[in-house]
């Protein structure tokens, strides 16, 4: 992490609308993120709809391949749960299967999926801390930073307003663009903050169930 990444452009947005939903309500979501809207989902690796079936019928041969043969079998499952609940996700939007969704791994662990039918691409960020997976989709270049800190903590409010700056370098043209960020209501002591390269009207949000704390946003300003 490079120490003049803070100095990068990332304003907290306050005035978001927040809708929260239930992770079963995942299957309705049925179109993609429209212009000033950011889609983010809060699984843990045991994610019942991505069942073992699911992964291997779901995820492509690199995927399966990397998900089995990663050195750590517990990281390599929560990689196959975030996948398949990826692929699940987004064939809502592109009303296609799973299996069916293109995903393109980009630079930076960048992630582009683009619509078998010739839809057009969204994209897409993924970020692990322990037993969570937090996944945000938009129509504008996105990426996540997570911390696990106490809250309050200076170093913990140093490292987030570190990750500001590494999540932007994420993606392209961060020295120029202004990049938007909205604070996630993270479980217990982790910390999150979502970065989009447009304005941020509205969120969607599945599997949160508080709104976010103005202290959580304080803290990174």
């Amino acid at each position: 992490m490079q120490g003049d990444s803070v100095s990068l452009p990332l304003e907290i947005a306050d005035d978001i609308a927040w809708h929260y939903h239930d992770l079963a309500k995942s299957r309705t979501v049925e179109r993609p993120p429209a212009r000033g809207e950011v889609c983010v989902w809060l699984v843990t690796s045991e994610f019942r709809f991505a069942s073992a079936s699911n992964i291997g019928s779901w995820l492509s041969v690199a995927e399966r391949r990397r998900a089995r043969l990663h050195p750590n079998s517990s990281i390599g499952r929560r990689f196959g749960v975030a996948r398949a609940t990826l692929r699940l996700v987004v064939s809502q939007m592109f009303r296609c299967r799973p299996q069916e969704v293109r995903v393109e791994d980009g630079p930076d662990e960048r992630i582009v999926v683009t619509d078998p039918q010739g839809g057009g691409g969204l994209f897409v960020d993924v970020a692990y801390s322990g037993i969570w997976i937090v996944i945000a989709v938009a129509s504008a270049n996105v990426g996540i930073g997570l911390a696990a800190n106490s809250p309050g903590d200076a170093a913990h409010i140093g490292r987030m307003r570190a990750e500001r700056g590494d999540i932007v370098n994420k993606c392209d043209g961060a020295a120029s663009a202004a990049w938007h960020g909205v604070v996630l209501p993270m479980p217990g002591e982790l910390a999150g903050v979502v970065a989009v390269d447009a304005p941020v009207s509205d969120v969607q949000a599945f599997g949160w169930e508080k709104p976010v704390e103005e202290g959580a946003r304080a803290s990174l300003r």
